[in-house]
């Protein structure tokens, strides 16, 4: 969920790029939901992102999981190498490079290999959230006929042919007609594979369909809502994550801790839309709850600090910011460890924080660390790694401007 924003303040135009890092929950999530937990990694003029929808394993043997779960960590450990040679025998690899830029991979141009192996790894965090989120599908009653169609769909998508999986969706729908619940998840299924096939267009259709089929299920209106998030649809997600927290709320009662999930998802939205009043209390309500359920210092009460922090600080409250960015390091230090990629993100966002306030000898230093803790966790030539190093670039070159009348107007203006 990344869309990239321009501001014009007199003659300066702003670029801006704002996304999310998924935090993976470590609870349960309720039956037949889909949940996104959001936090921020920001920098300047770029930034890294992700989301993950977490549910368990109902229905796929562990076998099954294990399977699917060793090929994606293959494959992206494959990517994070960068090894072509390795990689151009690997019929896996090739499947998915064939998705991505509908052509082989023998066919590439230079343009399209610079890009090849970030986009990879993207390709594959998108099949992981799916692989989790057919779990949660599994959770609700499942036909007969679909029951014996999903290990099906799984093996296609496991060797990710995923136009072999059209093919089952749409035989699955010719024939079962009047099944109108198994038709839902079976539009679910067809808007999951579409996105697969990175066809937002086809996904949001689909989505629409199931989440207009079944308009009680959460897990429908959060993939509705989620695809509109991804095509910039911001007003159209909007209701839809309100009506999925309104049902969250009413079933697992206001204190659960998905509900809490539900409340960052609406206020991350929400903020995306500049509608920081409403937002705030969301993300507050969110922090307490989780705070009441997990305890102070749990990596997912770091999620909510980080999350309360960049709306603070987007507003340019950075006083009130940086105190919840240095709680949400230390909690992340203390449980996580300090070579954790969560950490980088925390010592990324303070010291960005304290860049733009023009604090560069107090921000060098975890930036540093930053870029040395996701070189040694994730790699030199990692996305995430090489955004950290772009900022800290763009640092020192600010540090070496000083800090005048016109870096003071740049710091407060490359966020908007």
């Amino acid at each position: 969920m990344k869309k990239e924003n321009l501001g014009v303040a007199g003659m300066i135009i702003v670029a801006i790029v704002t996304g999310v890092l998924g935090l993976m929950d470590g609870s349960k999530p309720a039956p037949t939901t889909a949940f996104n937990r959001n936090s921020n990694i920001v920098g300047n003029n770029i930034s890294a992102g992700g989301n993950v929808n977490v549910s368990v394993n109902n229905g796929a043997t562990p076998e099954k999981m294990n399977s699917i779960d060793q090929r994606l960590a293959e494959l992206k450990e494959l990517a994070l190498q960068q090894n072509a040679d390795k990689a151009k025998s690997n019929p896996a690899f090739l499947k998915i490079v064939q998705n991505i830029y509908k052509k082989p991979y023998a066919q590439l141009i230079t343009q399209e290999s610079v890009t090849l192996w970030d986009n990879v790894l993207k390709a594959l965090e998108r099949a992981e959230k799916a692989e989790k989120n057919v779990a949660a599908l599994k959770q609700g009653t499942l036909g007969e006929e679909l029951k014996a169609l999903i290990p099906k769909i799984e093996q296609a998508r496991e060797a990710f042919d995923y136009d072999a999986v059209n093919r089952l969706l749409k035989e699955f729908r010719e024939h079962h007609t009047d099944l109108r619940q198994d038709l839902a998840k079976a539009d679910y299924l067809q808007g999951q594979n579409y996105e697969l096939q990175i066809n937002y267009l086809e996904a949001e259709r689909y989505y629409k369909k199931a989440a207009v089929s079944e308009d009680q299920d959460p897990l429908y209106l959060n993939a509705h809502a989620e695809i509109l998030w991804t095509l910039g649809r911001y007003s159209e997600a909007e209701p839809l994550y309100r009506r999925a927290l309104a049902i969250d709320e009413k079933v697992l009662g206001r204190e659960h801790p998905h509900v809490a999930t539900s409340l960052n998802n609406l206020a991350f939205l929400l903020n995306k839309q500049g509608k920081y009043r409403e937002a705030e209390p969301l993300y507050r309500q969110a922090l307490a709850m989780d705070e009441k359920v997990y305890g102070r210092e749990h990596p997912e009460v770091a999620t909510d600090l980080n999350n309360l922090a960049e709306l603070l600080r987007e507003q340019g409250k950075y006083t009130a910011a940086e105190p919840l960015y240095r709680r949400a390091l230390a909690i992340r230090e203390k449980k996580l460890g300090r070579e954790h990629p969560e950490v980088a993100q925390s010592l990324n966002n303070l010291a960005l924080l304290l860049d733009m306030q023009c604090k560069y000898t107090e921000a060098e230093p975890l930036l540093r660390e930053a870029v040395a803790i996701d070189e040694k966790a994730l790699g030199k030539e990692h996305p995430t790694t090489v955004k950290l190093r772009k900022n800290l670039n763009i640092l020192l070159a600010e540090k070496k401007q000083g800090c005048g009348w016109w870096a003071g107007l740049w710091n407060g203006l490359k966020w908007w």
